[in-house]
């Protein structure tokens, strides 16, 4: 027996350390290509595959991200909000189907004795989300919002009680507002702050000494806490200033890899949550999304069943994240961007292949990075002519992304109209089956003042696209 288990043994190793390699050069790609900024952990059954860091957490004092770089978590803590929820549901200090009005007592009860503390959880309880202010831009919403740390319970009661959007229970809509309710109300029943109860409760049994809620004091020091960035392309520069108190049970905590394997250890004991519990939290409801999770099914082998996965994203400005558990396998990976948004779910896409034994690419450099470049020198039309040539004769050693050059063409659009509309026809030329390439050709030539060539760009994206109903509004202006 001894013997047999030895060899099983020596025959494993070989296999983990070649996924390790795998999976680090598939994402080391992606920090290469210059879409990827941050930290990942892929981990199965508590077992690290992967931890590392990529990129930069401070461009200006020359920091490189580690697996103890701190991130803020964005809508990941939506996770904990909900956790903390159910442990307090476990100690039978509330119930799931309590009211909202009988736990916050100044809530409007025409509406709060409608929501229950589940329709809260899982999107459904119909009350308008904060974040999408109505007539107001982002920045409108910014200045409103403040820079300083707010009173949590006016900030509710001005922006967290308007009317019903619709009938709790009968629609799914992301709701921020939600959560910032469901942090006053951990605040009611605890008899603790929002961190403190967090603390109590998740943080300290599980020795995670990394994680904190950023809330309280939006200009506080953290520690090892990364920089955050916003990339336009190949250049890194600061985000808008966010007043993160009000993000709140939200959005507000920061964490690094390390702590967040072990919350993810906890969510597989028996001991921490009740199984009432994470029958709660990992159930779908509408728009696949439980009491703070959102379910999802992968893709699996030919002839073999899908597997389910639980996760929460996270983004805000500079901030993008995943937790995503596959937990037939207790498999764990964490994407942490520090570097704005970034491609996660190709990421995920590709770090399940890997796990999973399918065949994966890595990226490859991305040619609307090198056509930015060029924009600088006034060079656009000779790089262009270039890849035009690449694309003819080899084009599997770039990435010629319609997304990313799209994305370049509108930028280039905003300050010089000539380079966009050649980076918008190089799309074509290269997608000519994409409605959408022919669209932002007929934007970018309208732009311009061209309106014969823009009509035609337009014709060509509704033929392509008959449900294009701005190119066929926008077509209608032109020929009037």
């Amino acid at each position: 027996m001894v013997i047999l288990v030895s060899c099983f043994v020596l025959k494993a190793q070989p296999e983990t350390s070649a996924v390790k390699e795998k999976l680090h050069e598939y994402v080391e790609s992606y920090g290469k290509q210059g879409t990827f900024n941050g930290v990942v952990l892929v981990a199965e059954k508590g077992k690290v595959l992967l931890s590392q860091g990529y990129g930069m957490a401070s461009f200006e004092l020359n920091v490189k991200n580690t697996p103890e770089t701190k991130f803020l978590l964005a809508s990941i803590t939506k996770t904990f909000t909900s956790v903390t929820v159910m442990k307090l549901a476990d100690q039978g200090k509330l119930s799931l189907d309590t009211k909202l009005s009988d736990v916050l007592k100044w809530y409007r009860s025409d509406t709060g004795s409608k929501i229950t503390i589940r329709h809260l959880l899982n999107h459904t309880s119909g009350i308008p989300n904060y974040f999408n202010l109505r007539g107001k831009t982002v920045h409108d919403v910014m200045k409103e919002f403040g820079n300083g740390p707010i009173d949590k319970t006016a900030f509710a009661q001005k922006y967290c009680q308007g009317n019903l959007e619709f009938e709790p229970g009968t629609r799914w809509n992301y709701n921020n507002s939600a959560y910032f309710l469901l942090g006053l109300i951990i605040e009611e029943v605890s008899g603790l702050g929002f961190e403190k109860a967090l603390q109590q409760l998740i943080f300290n049994p599980l020795g995670m000494n990394n994680t904190g809620d950023i809330q309280p004091d939006p200009f506080k020091i953290v520690p090892g806490l990364a920089t955050g960035y916003m990339r336009n392309f190949t250049n890194f520069s600061h985000p808008p200033y966010w007043n993160m108190s009000t993000a709140y049970a939200a959005g507000s905590i920061y964490s690094n890899t390390e702590d967040l394997l072990k919350f993810d250890r906890a969510l597989y004991d028996e001991n921490f949550l009740s199984k009432a519990a994470y029958d709660a939290m990992f159930t779908p409801f509408l728009n696949n999304y439980g009491c703070g999770w959102e379910i999802r099914e992968l893709p699996a082998k030919s002839g073999q069943p899908a597997k389910k996965a639980r996760t929460h994203e996270g983004f805000l400005f500079s901030w993008h994240t995943r937790f995503y558990q596959i937990p037939d396998d207790q498999y764990l990976i964490v994407i942490l961007s520090n570097g704005g948004s970034a491609p996660i779910e190709n990421m995920i896409g590709g770090i399940t292949d890997i796990l999973y034994g399918r065949t994966v690419e890595n990226r490859r450099p991305l040619v609307a990075n090198e056509i930015w470049k060029s924009h600088a020198d006034n060079s656009v039309t000779q790089t262009i002519g270039k890849f035009r040539t690449q694309f003819k004769n080899d084009p599997a050693d770039w990435d010629y992304s319609e997304y990313d050059l799209n994305k370049l063409g509108y930028t280039l659009l905003l300050t010089d109209q000539p380079p966009a509309i050649e980076v918008f026809r190089f799309i074509t030329e290269i997608y000519p089956k994409s409605w959408n390439a022919w669209d932002s050709l007929g934007e970018g030539l309208a732009t311009a003042g061209k309106k014969e060539e823009a009509i035609k760009a337009y014709q060509k994206s509704v033929e392509l696209n008959p449900e294009n109903k701005a190119g066929i509004e926008m077509l209608k202006r032109l020929e009037e």
